[in-house]
């Protein structure tokens, strides 16, 4: 861990209540959702608790907004029938693959098979992303003296698409020379990020926060998109975790993070997947269909 508490954070609209009834939920034994935050200077990452000033964020769930926990009702265990190939990663050997997953999973502390879909960028500070049956993992990899440090959010089943992109994970990290961190972070940099993922009509995915906007990569119908920033930097303190974008292949808004997010979305058994977590007598037959992550 750093020495230093990440900044205080401002929370969007309606986001301290969430917070609140996320925590009563936790504390009186119904949700089902763990967490857990990446333990090297992290201000933020897709997990649904407050812990140390820091902010966490939850699995989107709808195509307009990222900022909802996933269900504490009953979560979805049946796979969805998927005609998404396995993933490819053309860039790492089976060995080094291999250890990446086990490295980043030992590291989140969580259960399961975990199966990398993305590796996006090379030496000091790469990033994977890695999902479980009911996880998604954001690792950093060789940074900070450390080999492997994920965050995850788990709890819900990526299997299950609540419309065409689901932004998982919105996350900031603060700089290694910022004052008050340890030395051994020295010269790593700040950034944002966004992950998550989508479906084949997804095309273009961007991330826009800090006056800039980046392009996500796609890969194995998941996205990341990645603001680097100065050693020095640190998240300003009142701003949220920018603004992500989903759009076809003719330029056409297919989604946005921003929105209400109080819809809630069943798989055809009638399971809640996504969404509905506010009220665990949520009838769900009042939510909409969601869609096979393809």
């Amino acid at each position: 861990m750093t020495s230093m508490l990440p900044p205080t954070r401002d929370l969007p609209p309606g986001r301290q209540d969430e917070i609140r009834v996320e925590i009563e939920h936790a504390v009186a034994g119904r949700g089902q959702r763990r967490m857990r935050l990446a333990p090297v200077l992290a201000a933020a990452t897709a997990v649904g608790a407050v812990a140390a000033g820091v902010v966490f964020l939850a699995p989107s769930s709808q195509p307009q907004t990222a900022n909802q926990p996933a269900p504490m009702t009953t979560q979805a265990t049946s796979a969805a029938p998927t005609t998404r190939p396995a993933p490819v990663i053309p860039v790492l050997s089976e060995e080094r693959i291999a250890a990446i997953e086990k490295g980043c999973q030992e590291s989140a502390g969580v259960q399961g098979t975990p199966k990398l879909y993305q590796h996006v960028g090379s030496g000091q500070g790469a990033f994977a992303l890695i999902y479980t049956s009911n996880a998604v993992l954001t690792c950093t990899l060789d940074s900070g003296g450390m080999p492997f440090n994920s965050g995850f959010s788990s709890g819900f089943d990526p299997e299950w698409l609540p419309g065409h992109f689901s932004a998982d994970s919105l996350g900031a990290s603060t700089g290694g020379d910022v004052p008050g961190n340890k030395p051994i972070y020295r010269g790593v940099h700040g950034y944002r990020i966004a992950a998550g993922r989508v479906d084949s009509k997804v095309a273009r995915v961007t991330l826009t926060a800090d006056g800039q906007t980046v392009d996500a990569t796609i890969a194995n119908n998941t996205f990341v998109a990645r603001i680097v920033h100065p050693t020095t930097w640190s998240p300003p303190e009142g701003t949220d975790f920018g603004e992500v974008r989903a759009y076809d292949a003719a330029g056409n808004l297919l989604g946005t993070n921003n929105g209400s997010g109080n819809k809630c979305f069943v798989n055809p058994q009638g399971v809640i997947v996504s969404g509905g977590w506010r009220d665990p007598n949520t009838d769900p037959k009042t939510c909409e269909p969601a869609q096979p992550w393809r």
